[in-house]
């Protein structure tokens, strides 16, 4: 269909395709367009369609000057070749580094070494010998080099800066590769000349260095057990299928990769008829819509294969597959189920939550809110071949998993009982509304939701009616598709306690590449020039944008919303468990109490019934309550948030339990790699003063008592706060709603005395290691600098900026991509919070264990000696000022805004002060802040195996101390 007759939005000529209608669109499965939108479409989405077959969703939304912008193709790691799997995860990493006119100085000279480098991984491909195989890495190095000298590394993520584009990433899953960004709404030009141009023309230049970085994502999975155990899962869930395998690859093709496959894939799936572009933001489709065609309009369509029309094997009977890793045990029970689209899907979801909704359901109440189990849940997934439901449990102490799992399709039991009401459907129901609602707020959840309909085949019109086929499913639906479904036919994964099996990964060598920050490509120049109207900046503005209210109990920020009837109410306290060490205990009780004469169950369900939802938080310096949801529930929400803490009920033995949990919890923090680290930076910052070592111990926990918790509970609106709501009621009924009458500001105590943050300080480097059997090392750095201080906030902003503001900042182009040292690479200068807080100097990275010397090294030369580029600089600058122009504060953040300003001393907003000194910032002024710190000492945490990291090497770097688990931990 003509994609001007279509949408009737523009009056000038297209030139046919050269490929002809009938060739490519058998297969392309073209989604109806949509020229206006439906009147029941809250969102307003329309759908088009250029020449090529490109179809295009857009949904205006003029919250904020910026359009969030995703490209999506059909192809994921369920359309992998057999024999190269992972290559549309590899292919998702390649689309970065240009084309014949991006990210590159003379593209001409440059593809007589590429050429080469493409036949020589084909000869890799076939090797089979180590030697070989050594032998041809050797010579791809050599024309890696060659060709090195005319790359220009992430150009594409340098124009992006420039530009004042943020957000720029992509991510793969089985049926979708997506690019993503968030633009100003006056650079769409520049984006669609860029993503234009990307993936007419690509080139896959830097590969063998983006082969380390893929291999080091794969190490990153292989230390994560959630990882491990869904591997397990999919494998056994999805015989004979790709679904059944990483999106990733397996180590063995991850080894031997193709660039002819490579480009045969592209060639086969990147097809404008096999894509989509999803725009939600600030902008006009009749303005849009002539640019995408302009840009996009060149793509060449090519018939696609078919879709596939795959057998996909299960389970037969009960299977079970039994993982290891060193961390808390965990099970999985998962059925097959339906494709996406099915008739079931939606009594399916609903299903779901009736066992899941995070606060009524039966797995909710029966199993966490009874703490029968430390914790379970449910989840669905409906994919385009196949579709599955799965629970997962973790045992409590002294519970082994079989038991656990027992309990947990004991809750499936009482769901095909019927044990559960039409009332609890309405509920469900609700949700999804209030759901909806809050996506109207999201850019992101907007192309998303467009998005989803392109991969997997649906009309609009029968996306937009998902909520009605949810409020169409019954009782009897819920009970009849978890009889037919969740039978005997099933698969439990368990990952017990034990040592995993490591994959060694093979190490390509090659010669670090020499990056030139000045290079740039005309065509780079070209679009950074393209003309752009300038964006006028919202500053956050009192009494027009929030109103900020006195109380007897302390201020009340007030803030309209503008969007739909959703609120949230914040009491902000400044105590915490370093005021109160038992405070935190307390607000974990709190979840677990009912309210008045009201069960904990009973309560639950009264909130869940009315749209509401409560919660409290708890740190070490700060605690607070929330209570959120529809206004016409205001009253209800906050009235029950009330009475929990003045008149909270328990069961008997809820302590108790919640003390067996506790404990269990601390065991498995030990030997949790994650925790482990947080655990070890918290050592090395604090000392004795570490937030971990400052939670309670065992003996601690075991001595709690109900009588002390409830106390606290009952006292906890006793002291000063700040309070903030946004919603749809008056500033005056909610000050008449929040703030009791009969209380005096006499009658709140005082804020506790709050002490400044501060770090360890050392006179000479100091290095502390900490040993888990793992295959990469977590490597962290920092030094304490200064006070916080608001007039050198640009400075702080420059430097983290400069130095990890993106693909194109120093660090990851020194350690990325030039030498493949680290999949995650990053530092900066974190500011503190208020003025008599120190700022930190800080570094970290994940690498694989052999790497750790040489890029630890070079993180903590990169953060002592700024390497300065006039140019470098300016990219920078241009993307702090656009970011001012075109990032104003949304309303739901507004209230924290103005106090996180206030608590630095600031009275308004100081973002156009700050915008306008950032536009005469230089370089001087960057590198004279640097230097302050270029010989400071520094310490350096990492955590890895000792048998793989080179502990005498580290020694070499400064005073060496290594600190076990128990050293790290109170328990």
């Amino acid at each position: 269909m003509n994609f001007f007759l279509s949408t009737a939005l523009a009056v000038f000529i297209i030139l046919p395709s050269p490929v002809r209608a009938q060739d490519w669109k058998a297969n392309s499965n073209p989604t109806p367009l949509i020229s206006e939108p439906l009147t029941r479409d809250k969102m307003n989405v329309t759908i088009h369609r250029l020449n090529n077959g490109l179809t295009i969703y857009l949904s205006p939304n003029d919250q904020e000057p910026r359009i969030t912008a995703w490209i999506g193709t059909r192809a994921g790691g369920a359309h992998d070749p057999e024999d190269s799997t992972g290559m549309a995860h590899y292919l998702e990493h390649m689309l970065f580094k240009g084309t014949t006119r991006l990210g590159t100085t003379n593209f001409e000279k440059e593809k007589i070494p590429l050429d080469k480098i493409r036949a020589l991984y084909e000869d890799l491909f076939k090797a089979k010998s180590k030697k070989a195989r050594a032998a041809i890495y050797a010579k791809i190095d050599a024309e890696n080099k060659k060709a090195g000298v005319f790359a220009i590394p992430n150009e594409i993520d340098k124009a992006y800066k420039q530009l004042g584009i943020r957000g720029v990433n992509a991510f793969t899953s089985m049926e979708r590769t997506v690019y993503t960004c968030n633009i100003p709404k006056n650079r769409v030009e520049a984006w669609a000349k860029l993503e234009g141009d990307r993936f007419l023309n690509p080139i896959f230049r830097l590969f063998l260095p983006e082969i380390e970085i893929v291999y080091e994502e794969k190490n990153k999975s292989l230390d994560n057990p959630g990882s491990i155990a869904w591997e397990a899962l999919i494998a056994g869930l999805y015989k004979n299928h790709p679904y059944g395998r990483s999106v990733i690859g397996t180590v063995e093709h991850l080894k031997n990769p193709s660039l002819e496959k490579m480009y045969a894939f592209y060639d086969r799936f990147y097809r404008p008829n096999n894509m989509a572009v999803a725009l939600a933001g600030d902008f006009d489709p009749k303005v849009v819509l002539p640019i995408l065609e302009k840009h996009f309009g060149s793509w060449t369509p090519k018939s696609l294969p078919p879709k596939p029309q795959r057998t996909v094997a299960g389970p037969k009977g009960k299977e079970l597959t039994v993982v290891k890793y060193e961390a808390e045990e965990q099970g999985f029970i998962a059925w097959r189920t339906v494709p996406k689209g099915h008739g079931d899907e939606a009594a399916l979801t609903v299903m779901d939550m009736v066992l899941d909704n995070s606060q009524s359901g039966i797995i909710n109440l029966r199993l966490n809110q009874a703490q029968k189990v430390k914790r379970a849940g449910s989840s669905p997934d409906f994919s385009n071949e196949a579709g599955r439901w799965m629970m997962y449990f973790l045992p409590k102490e002294g519970q082994t998993l079989r038991q656990a799992e027992k309990l947990v399709l004991g809750a499936l039991d009482a769901v095909k009982n019927g044990e559960f009401s039409e009332d609890d459907l309405k509920a469900i129901v609700l949700d999804f509304e209030i759901g909806e609602k809050a996506k109207l707020e999201s850019n992101n959840a907007r192309v998303r939701a467009m998005m989803d309909a392109f991969i997997q085949y649906q009309d609009w019109d029968f996306a937009v009616d998902r909520l009605v086929r949810m409020r169409a499913v019954t009782k009897a639906d819920v009970v009849r598709v978890a009889k037919k479904y969740l039978g005997k036919n099933r698969l439990t994964v368990l990952r017990r306690k034990g040592k995993p099996t490591i994959v060694s990964m093979e190490k390509p060598e090659f010669t670090k590449l020499g990056i030139d920050a000045t290079h740039e490509s005309a065509f780079f120049a070209d679009v950074v020039a393209t003309p752009a109207k300038p964006i006028r900046p919202k500053w956050v503005k009192k009494g027009r944008d929030y109103k900020k209210l006195k109380t007897t109990a302390g201020p009340l920020y007030y803030v309209k919303n503008p969007m739909n009837d959703l609120f949230s109410l914040s009491f902000r306290f400044e105590r915490g468990s370093k005021h109160e060490r038992k405070l935190c205990a307390a607000l974990g009780l709190w979840n677990l109490a009912g309210a008045g004469d009201m069960t904990a169950e009973q309560l639950k369900r009264r909130l869940y019934s009315k749209g509401l939802n409560i919660s409290t938080y708890c740190g070490d310096t700060g605690s607070g309550a929330v209570v959120s949801g529809l206004d016409e529930h205001f009253d209800e929400g906050l009235r029950l948030l009330r009475l929990r803490f003045e008149k909270p009920v328990f069961k008997k033995d809820d302590l108790a339990k919640m003390v067996q949990i506790w404990i269990g919890q601390h065991k498995d923090n030990k030997v949790n790699p994650g925790y482990i680290e947080y655990a070890l930076k918290e050592w090395a910052q604090q000392g004795k003063d570490s937030m971990v070592l400052r939670q309670l111990t065992d003996k601690e926990v075991k001595a709690l008592t109900e009588v002390e918790l409830v106390a606290l509970l009952q006292s906890f609106f006793d002291w000063e706060r700040r309070v903030s709501y946004v919603g749809t009621l008056t500033r005056k009924e909610v000050v008449k709603k929040v703030v009791l009458a009969s209380k005096t500001k006499a009658d709140f105590k005082k804020k506790p005395k709050r002490d400044p943050v501060d770090y360890t300080k050392v006179w000479k480097n100091r290095v502390i290691f900490t040993h888990r059997d793992m295959v990469q090392a977590k490597v962290g750095m920092f030094a304490p600098d200064e006070l916080y201080n608001p007039k050198h906030y640009l400075d702080y902003r420059f430097y983290s900026s400069y130095m990890s503001g993106g693909m194109s900042a120093v660090i990851f182009q020194e350690v990325r991509e030039a030498r493949a040292l680290a999949y995650t690479a990053r530092g900066g200068y974190a500011s503190g919070g208020r003025r008599e807080d120190e700022n930190l100097i800080w570094g970290s990275l994940g690498c694989q264990a052999d790497k750790t010397i040489e890029a630890t090294n070079l993180l903590y030369s990169l953060l002592h000696k700024l390497p300065p580029s006039e140019k470098r600089f300016r990219e920078t600058q241009n993307s702090i000022v656009q970011g001012y122009r075109t990032n104003p504060i949304k309303f739901r953040s507004v209230a924290g805004a103005v106090m996180s300003w206030e608590d630095s001393g600031i009275k308004r907003d100081p973002r156009p002060m700050r915008m306008k000194r950032a536009a005469s910032y230089t370089l001087a002024q960057l590198e004279k802040f640097a230097a302050a710190w270029r010989e400071r000492p520094m310490t350096l945490h990492i955590l890895g195996n000792k048998d793989r990291v080179d502990l005498e090497a580290l020694k070499k770097m400064g005073a060496f101390m290594i600190k076990s688990t128990d050293d790290l931990f109170p328990y």
